[in-house]
C-alpha cells in the first residue's frame, strides 16, 4: 500500500510539473520578451476572470521553475518549498488581446488548518507587459486556498480571485 501511495504521489508530481511546464510555454496570453524567464500568468483549468473591461489571469507554480538570477533580480525567495503567485490585468476594452495595466493587488493564502500568511506582491514590467509576482512557503502536497484582491488602474471597483491548489516538492 506504501509503494502504491509512493507511486501515485510521484504521479503526480510529474503530472503538476508537465502542466506548469506546457502552461508556460504554450499558448501565452500576455507575451513578455523573448528575455523573460517567469512562467506566464495563465489560469489553469478555468477560464481568466472578467471584471467589466479586464480580464485577471493567474497563476501559482513551485519557484524552481524559475532561474536563481531571476529569482535574485525580483526578490523572490526560491527553492523546493516555495512557490510564486503570478497575477496579470488586461484591459480588453478595444480589443480581445487587449493591453497590460497596473493595478493594486494583495492577498493572502490560507492552509487547511486556516493558517493565513499574506503575499507581498511586487509589480514587474517587461516591455509591454505588466505583472505582479508574490512569493509563499508551503508543505510537501499542501493544498493552499488563495484569495487576492484586484483593482485595476481606472476602475472603481476590486475583484477578489479565490483559487486553490496542491503544492510538491
Amino acid at each position: 500500500m506504501a509503494m502504491l501511495r509512493s507511486i501515485t504521489s510521484m504521479t503526480q508530481r510529474w503530472m503538476a510539473c508537465l502542466a506548469l511546464l506546457v502552461l508556460g510555454v504554450v499558448g501565452m496570453v500576455n507575451p513578455v520578451t523573448a528575455d523573460s524567464q517567469i512562467p506566464e500568468a495563465r489560469v489553469m483549468n478555468q477560464e481568466p476572470i472578467e471584471m467589466g473591461n479586464y480580464r485577471i489571469y493567474f497563476s501559482a507554480f513551485n519557484s524552481t521553475f524559475v532561474p536563481p538570477g531571476i529569482a535574485e533580480q525580483y526578490s523572490l525567495r526560491r527553492g523546493s518549498r516555495y512557490g510564486i503567485v503570478n497575477i496579470a490585468i488586461r484591459d480588453v476594452s478595444s480589443d480581445e488581446l487587449g493591453t497590460a495595466v497596473t493595478g493594486r493587488v494583495s492577498g493572502h493564502t490560507m492552509n487547511l488548518l486556516t493558517q493565513k500568511s499574506s503575499l507581498k506582491f511586487s509589480e514587474v514590467k517587461e516591455g509591454s507587459a505588466i505583472y505582479y509576482l508574490a512569493d509563499f512557503k508551503f508543505s510537501d502536497e499542501e493544498l493552499l486556498k488563495f484569495a487576492i484582491d484586484v483593482k485595476p488602474q481606472g476602475s472603481s471597483r476590486s475583484e477578489t480571485l479565490r483559487f486553490e491548489q496542491i503544492f510538491y516538492h
